[in-house]
């Protein structure tokens, strides 16, 4: 078993044990009150089934995710802003993904946020890589290495509570653009 798949999910777990309402920060200040939701595991015959049907290879630390959990939602906005949660997909996700999008046949989807798809390359795992995660989006058919394998983005993705982690350094004090707060906003925020 994946330690660092193990420990992310058994503490995020014990977290909700607790608290099943996790209270998120977003970008910007804002603070939102989220859930998550686990399916149930993926036995060892389901795997090998899934993998004997599409030919698909799946990076260890995926297969650990899978033996926990065939599946995830993660940090479902309870506000009344509903923002979208992470999708983390299963066995027969991926199946549907793939049967309904167009996709390069090294790659299959793995998790959706909104227009964000996260892929594997297929040919990556079976060459052994670990740099085998891909962005894309589902309005287009262009992906982005991310130079991420599955356990640290799950990892990742958990730490930074939902966020998009993986752009943090596209802003930098050349191109970011602080938000003035004016005295009046400042006043009500503290009311």
């Amino acid at each position: 078993m994946n330690k660092i798949i193990y420990l992310t999910l058994k503490s995020l777990k014990t977290r909700l044990a607790k608290h099943p309402t996790l209270w998120i920060q977003r970008p910007s200040g804002y603070v939102i009150p989220c859930t998550c939701a686990f399916y149930k595991a993926a036995t060892p015959d389901q795997i090998y089934s899934f993998v004997k049907e599409t030919d698909f290879f799946l990076p260890t630390s995926y297969i650990d995710f899978l033996k926990m959990h065939d599946g995830a939602i993660l940090f479902q906005d309870q506000s009344e802003y509903v923002e979208s949660p992470w999708y983390i997909f299963g066995l027969e996700e991926i199946m549907e993904y793939s049967e309904q999008n167009e996709l390069p046949p090294n790659l299959y989807a793995i998790a959706k946020f909104n227009q964000t798809i996260i892929f594997v390359d297929s040919s990556l795992v079976k060459e052994g890589r670990e740099d085998y995660l891909f962005e894309g989006a589902t309005f287009d058919h262009e992906y982005e290495a991310m130079n991420l394998n599955f356990e640290l983005w799950f990892e990742r993705l958990i730490v930074s509570q939902g966020a998009r982690f993986w752009h943090w350094n596209n802003y930098s004090l050349k191109n970011y653009q602080p938000e003035e707060i004016s005295l009046d906003e400042l006043n009500e925020t503290e009311q």
